[in-house]
């Protein structure tokens, strides 16, 4: 024990070494320093000008280079896209470009009455006549539409033809398959008796549209976006109505975001009052400019890292609308630990500010750099993510700290240095000049008002210039947690905290759900609402047959005929659904095995009177063999999404143990990958940050004890985060994957601090040196928790589920490890804590004899500009 005790002094004094001589020269220079970090900043704002977004919600939620978008790639390459004259929705090879109508009756009853019927026709009219212009051409639905048979396909608008109609009031509509239609999709809110429909209180009209081309890509896209327009303007009497395009999801979700920015400038002025409130002071000890200094340091950092990261040409993406929040706490907690380290050097008025600022990094340059690379190394761990959201918001929040550490130590502390040589100087915190005490104001007679206003004094002890926030700790905390009642309450409350954490754990929730992401006042989440709620959420299972497949071979046939039974057995399958071109060509006259040739040739006599299979057959560039082919399941109506992705999973495990050359792929996959992707990511993510964190944790604190609570502490607060999710009502999902990245960091920070103050501080016993822990660490740790929680506060009112699910987990992670940090780290430390012999030095009670004896530095010179006279 004593051979790391001497191990952790060693290192102690070594980084003490050379922060003091940081410090040092921060004193002494600290208006080139402050004139450097405003140019610095100026010079990297301007990168801001080549900041881009992408709101892509694919590219950002979805893992890069999955599965599915690999097997996309081979997918498209052999079935081209048909939305042009044999429009299947089933056989698409991209998502679905479209615009949708979602009806309901304006009353709540049934939508297949006739004066909504002819409602809901009107509306078909306008949305399929009106013009729109694009790149100078003027065209119409019908110039984009999707096509099959010859005509425009709107899913949908055959119900409220005259015909359908008339068969309904007879009775012959059947449900939820009609001539071939699968109605669960049209139609929500079903009443049917006996298989046949009865009412419906929902009806969907989706306009299909063409896909073939990069250029009608671009025409659908402008499409819909008249669309909206178009459908927000609808005059409805009979009916209501909910719309959404393809394309509403990033449109929204994008607008969403950047409307909840505004809460920054909010939280800005927040940081501000509450530092200048914490601080306090008299007229000439008043800490309030150098306590907005520090928040402007933390502001600066976030300015220069948008500017710089930006210029790289990284994307800037929704999620990071978050960082500033996050920078302005970690920024705050700085400032709050230089500045009681600040307050150590009080009786030491008789030497320089510069050696003073020496002192202060000796006592605190550990903590906030132990903070600060720990915060980074987790968002470069996080850099490294399948989700293109979690990269860039890791890379801008990371080179964020790494701007806001420099910040603080050249921007702020410098403006901490100007504030003591005009303390020690006794001049007025307004005007800089020289005023008296408010007891030599009082002697002469002067009115209170101006005893109040003008007068002070440097102070000579920590305390005097201090809030109750920052008094308050360190007085009480150690009477309420050194007795055996306290220690008692304590545990039982962690007791119990422990069960609900590991509660929530095991039944927590995976995946995003993608409305989510929107206002809920926005027309795509009602849309979705309704949609999901009431209509069907079957999804295609195309099985992908490749060119080495002999539909002519009997044990080729069995493997097929085999997977396609199993697949019909699985759970989430429709065993009725089957669409597959080999059992219906089978079941035809033209159908010949005899050979390969006449195989071929029966198939093209097949596909001639059977255009409904056009889509699945290709043929190689000879015409004499079948070079793929698909054959499709729907699933049954699974609305969980996890579910949806181990469907996929069940149905891509049965494609790879056949024997044929057979893949399974549809473009809603590309979704399902996040939901098979996120818990094995997010473990191995925090898994290596906890690694690292742990060995950098064993560099600044060598001692293993102490190394093996801090990661005990990290882990507790981290099975508390993941079992709140449940409790918040969060799932586990790329945005909240990014918190629980960042929690890991936040974790090491509230701990280190603490064991870092237990043994660097005074004390005979355990007692002794965690009642000197609380002293140090407790008022900063409390301040920088309770400064970070205003700085997500006015996130409450957000409605961005990015910004709210953030506020919840970063509440979550700066409540228990505060918690964890002051009431349970002290707790096991005063009953297991290692006990070294105590330094000798007074004051600051953490800095090495050697510096705390050091000569006074001598003044410097400065030019007449930048002199403060004493």
């Amino acid at each position: 024990m004593c051979s790391f005790s001497k191990c952790f002094e060693a290192v102690s004094d070594f980084f003490q070494r050379i922060f003091d001589t940081i410090g040092v020269f921060i004193g002494t220079y600290p208006v080139v320093l402050i004139i450097m970090s405003l140019s610095v900043t100026i010079g990297l704002s301007c990168g801001m000008i080549t900041l881009s977004s992408e709101s892509d919600t694919e590219t950002l939620y979805t893992p890069t280079n999955s599965r599915a978008s690999q097997d996309r790639v081979q997918y498209q390459a052999t079935f081209l896209d048909a939305t042009r004259s044999n429009y299947r929705g089933y056989a698409l090879s991209d998502l679905a470009m479209f615009g949708r109508l979602v009806v309901s009756s304006a009353t709540g009853g049934n939508i297949l009455s006739n004066v909504s019927l002819e409602e809901i026709r009107n509306h078909i009219r306008i949305i399929k006549h009106f013009n729109i212009t694009y790149n100078g051409v003027v065209f119409k639905y019908d110039d984009i539409c999707a096509r099959q048979d010859g005509s425009c396909f709107v899913s949908g608008e055959l119900l409220v033809t005259d015909a359908v109609y008339q068969a309904y009031l007879t009775g012959g509509i059947t449900y939820p398959n009609w001539n071939n239609i699968d109605l669960s999709a049209i139609l929500g809110q079903v009443d049917s008796t006996g298989g046949k429909l009865v009412s419906a209180k929902y009806l969907s009209i989706t306009f299909n549209l063409r896909m073939d081309s990069a250029y009608n890509k671009a025409k659908a896209k402008a499409w819909e976006e008249e669309f909206l327009k178009r459908a927000a303007a609808l005059d409805t009497t009979s009916t209501r109505l909910n719309y959404a395009a393809s394309h509403s999801l990033d449109t929204e979700l994008n607008k969403n975001t950047n409307g909840d920015i505004v809460f920054f400038s909010i939280t800005f002025t927040l940081m501000i009052t509450y530092a200048t409130v914490v601080v306090g002071g008299d007229a000439v000890s008043s800490r309030a400019w150098a306590s907005w200094a520090g928040v402007m340091a933390a502001g600066f950092g976030i300015i220069s890292s948008f500017g710089l990261v930006s210029f790289c040409g990284v994307k800037f993406v929704n999620i990071v609308g978050v960082t500033p929040f996050l920078i302005i706490g970690i920024g705050v907690d700085d400032m709050f630990l230089l500045m009681s380290s600040w307050a150590e050097t009080y009786p030491l008025r008789d030497q320089t500010v510069a050696s003073r600022m020496g002192k202060t990094f000796a006592s605190a340059g550990i903590g906030i750099t132990i903070t600060s690379l720990t915060d980074l190394l987790a968002f470069v761990i996080g850099a490294s993510s399948v989700f293109l959201s979690v990269r860039n918001f890791c890379l801008y929040t990371g080179v964020a700290v790494i701007f806001c550490y420099l910040y603080q130590c050249i921007f702020f502390s410098p403006c901490l240095a100007l504030h003591g040589r005009r303390v020690d100087s006794n001049r007025h915190c307004m005007t800089c000049l020289k005023t008296k005490s408010r007891n030599e104001f009082r002697n002469d007679g002067t009115s209170t008002c101006k005893v109040f206003c003008c007068g002070g004094s440097p102070p000579t002890k920590r305390g005097q210039d201090e809030r109750y926030v920052e008094t308050l700790p360190r007085k009480y905390l150690p009477r309420m947690l050194l007795n055996m009642w306290g220690k008692s309450i304590v545990i039982l409350i962690y007791i119990a905290y422990l069960g609900v954490s590991i509660w929530g754990t095991l039944n927590f929730k995976q995946g995003l759900i993608l409305k989510n992401l929107v206002s809920t006042d926005s027309y795509y989440h009602s849309y979705s609402e309704t949609y999901d709620t009431h209509f069907s959420s079957s999804f295609p299972i195309p099985f992908i047959f490749g060119p080495t497949t002999n539909y002519t071979d009997k044990n080729a046939v069995n493997h097929m005929e085999s997977l396609i039974d199993t697949a019909k057995a699985d759970s989430g399958v429709d065993e009725n659904s089957l669409i597959c071109w080999y059992y219906s060509y089978r079941a035809t006259t033209a159908y010949d095995n005899s050979s390969n040739v006449a195989f071929v040739s029966g198939l093209k006599t097949f596909l001639t009177t059977t255009t409904v299979f056009d889509n699945d057959v290709v043929f190689d560039s000879s015409e004499t063999a079948v070079k793929a082919s698909r054959c499709y399941f729907l699933s049954t109506n699974i609305k969980e999404s996890n579910a949806q992705a181990h469907v996929m999973v069940r149905m891509r495990a049965l494609a790879d143990n056949s024997p044929l050359s057979v893949y399974t792929f549809h473009p809603a996959y590309i979704f399902f990958e996040q939901y098979v992707a996120i818990l094995p990511s997010t473990l191995q993510t925090v898994g290596v940050a906890l690694a690292v964190m742990t060995v950098v944790t064993g560099i600044f604190l060598p001692h293993p004890l102490l190394v093996f609570l801090v990661v005990i502490n990290i882990v507790s607060i981290l099975v508390g985060i993941f079992g709140f999710l449940h409790v918040w009502g969060l799932s586990l999902s790329s945005v909240t994957m990014i918190h629980l990245i960042m929690s890991v960091g936040f974790s090491v920070d509230f701990s280190v601090h603490v064991c870092s103050a237990y043994m660097i501080g005074k004390g005979r016993n355990r007692r002794e040196k965690v009642e000197s822990a609380i002293a140090h660490a407790a008022g900063p740790i409390l301040n920088g928790g309770l400064s970070s929680f205003l700085g997500i506060l006015v996130l409450v009112f957000s409605r961005s589920y990015i910004f709210n699910s953030f506020f919840k987990i970063m509440f979550t992670v700066i409540l228990f490890g505060m918690l964890h940090a002051v009431f349970l780290l002290p707790l096991i430390l005063s009953i297991l804590g290692p006990v070294v012999k105590s330094r000798d030095a007074e004051s600051p009670q953490r800095i090495r004899p050697q510096i705390a004896n050091r000569p006074p530095t001598p003044p410097i010179d400065y030019p007449v500009c930048c002199q403060w006279r004493y």
